[in-house]
């Protein structure tokens, strides 16, 4: 790890996280994580469960738009 590893700011600010709307997506993020959670706790074969997995992770990723960017190291970026 870096040294001097500077993290991102929040994609939202405190103003947008006040917002009727943001309150909205958040509200329905959660319905739809609860909902993909439920689907994923059934017997699933190995590349539904794997989608599903997925669409949890960018759920969540939507979700954690009030939290600074994780840092990426060069090794954890996709070839």
């Amino acid at each position: 790890m870096p040294m001097f590893e500077k993290k991102a700011a929040p994609v939202l600010n405190d103003q947008d996280l006040q917002t009727a709307v943001w309150k909205k997506i958040t509200a329905h993020l959660e319905q739809r994580i609860q909902a993909l959670r439920e689907r994923n706790d059934k017997e699933l074969d190995d590349t539904k469960t794997a989608k599903l997995r997925g669409r949890i992770a960018e759920v969540k990723e939507l979700m954690a738009l009030d939290q600074p960017a994780p840092s990426v190291d060069a090794d954890d970026t996709e070839k």
